[in-house]
């Protein structure tokens, strides 16, 4: 398994490494509330985007590349997660891991998008932003709201993903 410093230092110099980082915090706070691998869960949200600044022109390979080229150093499952995060690969999410990926990728990208307009966010401000965002591009309520399929439901998500933002990496 790949370790956090060789994973940082694949990161750190791409343009989704504050939003890696981010998806990585909540990631392991959700590992930990569901009794999930908490180095696994952190690694896949830190790895996730890996590729973006090579595939951002055809994001059919977004998450497929990664995958690729992280092949011996990540569990088939975590590499199945990252290929699955975005919809237009064609890898369905089947996995509680799959799906907390998505989720927690969909309520960073949510987050950083409100705080544009949003100094102070907390559940109700994030969750009215969403559902706003949700009339144009529902895929985001939707990716957000796999949440469920976790056991948890949208305040304690959207909560805990807020509480994990906050602690340091």
């Amino acid at each position: 398994m790949i370790s956090w410093d060789e994973a940082m230092r694949l990161v750190r110099n791409t343009s989704k490494c504050d939003h890696a980082l981010m998806v990585s915090s909540m990631m392991e706070a959700l590992a930990i509330r569901l009794g999930e691998d908490e180095q696994e869960w952190r690694l896949v949200g830190l790895l996730h985007d890996l590729d973006y600044d090579e595939v951002r022109s055809d994001m059919s390979k977004h998450g497929v590349v990664s995958g690729e080229r992280l092949k011996e150093k990540l569990p088939r499952r975590c590499l199945y997660a990252i290929k699955a995060h975005d919809y237009r690969t064609g890898f369905k999410s089947k996995s509680k891991l799959d799906k907390a990926l998505i989720a927690t990728d969909t309520v960073t990208i949510a987050m950083e998008r409100s705080r544009k307009t949003i100094r102070q966010l907390d559940v109700a401000k994030l969750r009215e932003a969403i559902e706003h965002a949700s009339v144009n591009q529902p895929w985001l309520r939707e990716n957000i709201f796999l949440c469920t399929d976790l056991g948890l439901d949208a305040n304690e998500f959207l909560g805990l993903c807020l509480a994990s933002e906050k602690k340091e990496v």
